[in-house]
C-alpha cells in the first residue's frame, strides 16, 4: 500500500488544504494528515480540534482514505505550493527531510489558480475584521471556524 503524509499546522483548514488532500487521495492509497504545532504561531484551534475539523471536512468530501493523525511510515510527503515563496521554503524543508529520512520523497502539488491566495493566516485576518470566510474554508466546518475566529 502506498501512503503519503501531508504536514502542516492547518489552523484553520482551508479549501486550498482540502484541494491538496483530494488530489493526493487520488494518487495514494492512504493519505495521513499530520497536524503540527508551529512554535512561531499562536494557534486558534488545538491540535486535536484541527484533527477533528480535518476529519469532518474529509468525510464530508467522501475522502475515506484521508486520515488526520500522527506520522506513520509514509512513502511520500505531500506539500502544496501556492507561489514562489512557498517553493523556496519547501525546497529547504525537503533538504532537511532528506537528511533525516533519505528514503522518503516529497511530492509537490501546485495550488489551483483560484485557490492560491488562500492561507490560514489570511482566513484568520479576514475573520478578525468580520469578513465572511465563505469560499475560503470547507462548508462542512465553516461555522465552527467562524465561531472560534469571531470569539478572538
Amino acid at each position: 500500500m502506498r501512503t503519503a503524509v501531508c504536514t502542516g499546522s492547518f489552523d484553520p483548514p482551508t479549501l486550498g488544504h482540502m484541494d491538496i488532500f483530494m488530489r493526493a487521495a487520488e494518487l495514494f492509497d492512504m493519505v495521513y494528515v499530520a497536524v503540527l504545532t508551529n512554535p512561531n504561531k499562536k494557534p486558534v484551534f488545538t491540535a486535536d480540534e484541527r484533527c477533528g475539523l480535518l476529519m469532518e471536512a474529509a468525510r464530508a468530501e467522501g475522502l475515506n482514505n484521508v486520515c488526520a493523525e500522527a506520522y506513520r511510515g509514509a512513502a511520500a510527503i505531500i506539500r502544496g505550493i501556492r507561489n514562489g515563496s512557498d517553493l523556496e521554503y519547501e525546497r529547504s524543508m525537503e533538504g532537511a527531510n532528506k537528511f533525516l529520512r533519505p528514503d522518503i520523497e516529497t511530492v509537490y502539488l501546485l495550488a489551483r489558480p483560484e485557490l492560491e491566495f488562500i492561507s490560514s493566516s489570511a482566513v484568520k485576518e479576514m475573520a478578525s475584521y468580520g469578513k465572511d470566510i465563505d469560499g475560503l474554508v470547507p462548508d462542512a466546518i465553516k461555522n465552527k471556524i467562524a465561531e472560534r475566529l469571531i470569539k478572538r
